[in-house]
């Protein structure tokens, strides 16, 4: 008999010992697969059954908090059950748990990325000394585990979350697969999915559903993680059709949720993609403006978010504002992350500095709070090898194959759209790709001044008028509109203090 089927015949049977059992070892199985099963037991259950049961109050909590879709804890009954497991003199680890994990939920909730982090910590080291069998773990481990791999996700640490993920699978799949595996896996999807690690990411998902389950389904609690990596898979295919009907199936519940940046982050890509980045530039400083205590520099979210910001400016021939959201003051875990160093080499190359680009990638290389360096992901490596070309002229063996191996492994056909003309006619024809790859930024050539230019460009610096300038060159006014024409034409200016700025090392 399968658990269903057995907590039907104990609450036929009106075995109330026998509901307990099933409950305890098996809740959120239940949750998953018979929510309403388990929510008559609840309601008809007596009270002296909650007052020998005590932990029962919490798992109705959790139940009641899925049906009414509400984000809203009973925090009598959860107070209730924190006062009883205290009362305990040996807690049991899952009960002990659980009281974490209203913690770490009320951090989350509150943007407070760094302590859930260190909450999640704590907790994973609680898991490691906890005694080889407890009843219940192997039902209530895989969440655990779960929401402390979110917790660290979202405080930027997102090589630290993967581990957490791969433990949450390894707990749902020991003997009868648990129903949350599938979550599991696609939690561990969407981290490799925004390290640019597409094909792994596409190994762990499953089909994808037609829309969202529910609201008052514990699927639809989990389920936004897999649409999400799935977009980002899309995006890395430039499958610009696929990720806009993905982007249409999510509804408020994924962007109000505390992975909504990913959306948001889908839809810059898309915008990339489609060469449409003002309505996204639009967008994305809305949100930014609406939610900055959950999206500041420091967090992952604020981090994703401001380089997309910088690419769409970029996009969009704004290489001054850009400029100002590449500097934004970054402080924590990510700062030295791909995805902040990529776009940051990226406007080195837009600059027509392609020996910055490569020195920023170089030092990346060295950096110790990555796993991965910029230059060996796929955007990076082809950031790189369109910076060599432009500094040497030529493309050596290395660089090319790496960028070329990079990008196949990953799938990450995206990272194409970062090549220059003259790598893409060097790369293209080794890289296995279904669709036209866009080009939204035309890098300038390597700018190189003579004496003389720099020169005048001192002089622009500082004289503030035409008939100084040309004073202090020893020649006409006429000469100096003529020099500083020329100049503005080699910088790619429009203006006196454009032609400062992209003019500077």
């Amino acid at each position: 008999m399968n658990v269903s089927d057995a907590l039907g015949s104990a609450l036929d049977g009106d075995d109330w010992q026998a509901v307990n059992r099933l409950i305890d070892d098996h809740f959120f199985r239940l949750l998953f697969t018979q929510p309403d099963l388990l929510l008559q037991a609840f309601d008809t259950a007596p009270p002296q059954w909650y007052a020998d049961h005590p932990r029962n109050l919490m798992s109705s909590t959790i139940a009641e908090l899925v049906r009414k879709s509400t984000s809203t804890l009973d925090l009598t009954r959860v107070q209730a059950f924190r006062d009883w497991v205290e009362s305990q003199p040996s807690p049991a680890m899952r009960d002990v748990l659980g009281i974490q994990m209203v913690k770490l939920r009320d951090l989350v909730a509150h943007g407070w990325f760094a302590d859930a982090s260190a909450l999640a910590d704590g907790v994973l080291n609680m898991i490691r000394t906890a005694p080889e069998r407890e009843e219940g773990l192997r039902d209530v481990q895989p969440q655990v585990l779960l929401s402390c791999g979110v917790a660290k996700l979202l405080n930027g640490e997102v090589d630290a979350a993967a581990p957490f993920f791969s433990e949450a699978i390894r707990w749902s799949t020991i003997g009868d697969e648990h129903p949350f595996a599938v979550y599991a896996r696609e939690h561990l999807a969407l981290v490799h999915a925004l390290e640019e690690r597409y094909a792994e990411a596409s190994a762990l998902l499953g089909e994808q559903p037609a829309m969202l389950s529910p609201s008052n389904t514990l699927q639809h609690v989990y389920e936004p993680a897999g649409l999400l990596a799935r977009l980002l898979v899309a995006a890395a295919s430039l499958d610009s059709a696929g990720l806009g009907r993905g982007l249409d199936e999510l509804d408020s519940s994924v962007y109000d949720g505390d992975l909504g940046w990913i959306a948001l982050h889908a839809r810059s890509l898309l915008a990339l993609i489609d060469g449409n980045p003002l309505s996204a530039i639009h967008r994305i400083h809305t949100v930014l403006s609406t939610t900055a205590h959950r999206t500041p520099p420091a967090t992952l979210a604020g981090s994703v978010l401001r380089a997309d910001l910088a690419a769409l400016y970029q996009a969009a021939g704004d290489l001054r504002a850009a400029e100002k959201m590449l500097s934004s003051p970054s402080r924590g875990p990510h700062s030295s992350r791909p995805g902040v160093v990529i776009p940051t080499a990226r406007q080195a190359l837009l600059r027509g500095r392609p020996n910055l680009a490569l020195s920023l990638l170089q030092q990346d290389e060295r950096s110790d709070t990555v796993m991965t360096p910029g230059r060996y992901t796929p955007s990076g490596a082809v950031l790189y090898a369109s910076a060599e070309l432009a500094v040497t002229g030529t493309l050596g063996a290395s660089a090319l194959e790496l960028a070329v191996t990079t990008v196949n492994h990953h799938r990450a056909h995206g990272a194409l759209m970062n090549a220059s003309p003259e790598l893409r006619q060097l790369l293209f024809g080794q890289i296995d790709y279904a669709f036209e790859v866009p080009q939204p930024w035309v890098y300038r050539a390597r700018i190189k001044l003579t004496p003389r230019e720099q020169e005048i460009l001192r002089a622009l610096q500082t004289h503030p008028t035409i008939n100084m300038v040309a004073a202090s060159l020893h020649v006409s006014p006429n000469t100096a509109k003529t020099h500083i024409r020329a100049l503005y034409r080699k910088l790619g200016a429009h203006t006196r203090d454009e032609a400062i700025w992209l003019g500077n090392e």
